[in-house]
């Protein structure tokens, strides 16, 4: 069963300038306050407003642009202001004093991998050191390549959604090209 169906369970936001990781409340932990308490703090934190009639299923709308407004905050670093980086659930920060993990953990965002699961595999294989990253992204790269020439060789008849997905994955290999080609983790 999955580990977060039956409580909800706090997103990790990572500052890599500052390398630290803070959780914040889900959307519908928030929305669950606002209900009981009846008021809402706008996101920019000036503005307080009683809403309990938004509650009410007449006013679904106005309920709709709260949860938009929400999900779509940005998070600042409490201490250097930076934009931070939403990791999801399953992501254990290392040692702030770990600076090469944390330049593996910047760049596997950058090629497109996520830290956000329903809880019941987890995260699959993080590399700890430069070498074991340098051959994560090589077989990464592979597995996207195969997945490209898989979907290249079906017909359109057969795959409808055939340019996405190739656009798709085509996407994918150059995020992984482009951080092997920047990987100087070895020269930290």
């Amino acid at each position: 069963m999955c580990r977060y169906a039956g409580k909800t369970y706090k997103s990790h936001y990572v500052c890599f300038k500052c390398r630290k990781s803070f959780k914040q409340q889900n959307v519908y932990d928030i929305i669950k306050r606002v209900e009981k308490e009846k008021v809402y703090h706008e996101p920019n934190g000036k503005v307080i407003r009683k809403v309990g009639y938004v509650f009410t299923k007449r006013e679904t709308e106005e309920l709709q642009k709260i949860v938009s407004e929400i999900e779509n905050r940005t998070i600042k670093c409490p201490e250097c202001s930076n934009v931070m980086a939403d990791l999801g659930k399953d992501f254990k920060a290392p040692k702030k004093t770990a600076v090469k993990e944390w330049k593996i953990i910047e760049s596997l965002l950058k090629t497109g991998k996520c830290f956000h699961t329903c809880g019941c595999d987890g995260i699959g294989y993080i590399p700890k050191n430069p070498n074991d990253y340098e051959m994560y992204l090589k077989t990464i790269l592979q597995s996207y390549q195969e997945s490209l020439i898989s979907c290249q060789n079906k017909s359109i008849e057969e795959f409808p959604d055939k340019n996405e997905e190739i656009n798709y994955w085509s996407d994918k290999i150059q995020k992984v090209k482009t951080e092997i080609a920047d990987n100087k983790f070895g020269k930290v």
